[in-house]
């Protein structure tokens, strides 16, 4: 792996400036060292668990939601996006109006292939294509 993933990057350059270390930063935000060492080397995922990414911001002093997008997660105060239309296209003409910037792509991550042969009903598409 030639490049550490965003939410390594942004873990351990928040550390470095807090001048923390990797167990004092667990010890703060109630998380396991080995847990934790072994995301920052890009061997787990990052953590799912929204409270466990806000306790890792608060102790970093960092902005939270850099931190879920680093992570691949969505807060849970954006979850209506994908379920209400209207704040959707709001949103988008925000976004198409010059108001927000359009965001760079999102890296697909890589999921196995499904064990069973059978065809799906719909043709899956990439989270970030679909709003932009």
């Amino acid at each position: 792996m030639s490049e550490a993933p965003a939410f390594s990057r942004l873990v351990t350059d928040a550390m470095a400036r807090r001048g923390l270390g990797l167990r004092e930063l667990c010890r703060r935000a109630k998380l396991d060292p080995s847990f934790l060492s072994k995301v920052l080397a890009g061997k787990r995922n990052p953590p799912a668990e929204e409270d466990v990414l806000r306790r890792i911001a608060a102790v970093l002093e960092t902005d939270a939601v850099e931190l879920f997008v680093a992570a691949g997660r969505i807060p849970s105060e954006w979850k209506s996006l994908t379920s209400n239309p209207e704040l959707l296209r709001r949103v988008d003409a925000m976004m198409h109006s010059g108001q927000l910037r359009k965001p760079a792509p999102l890296p697909l991550r890589s999921f196995p292939a499904p064990r069973s042969s059978t065809p799906l009903p719909f043709s899956p598409k990439p989270f970030n294509e679909e709003l932009l």
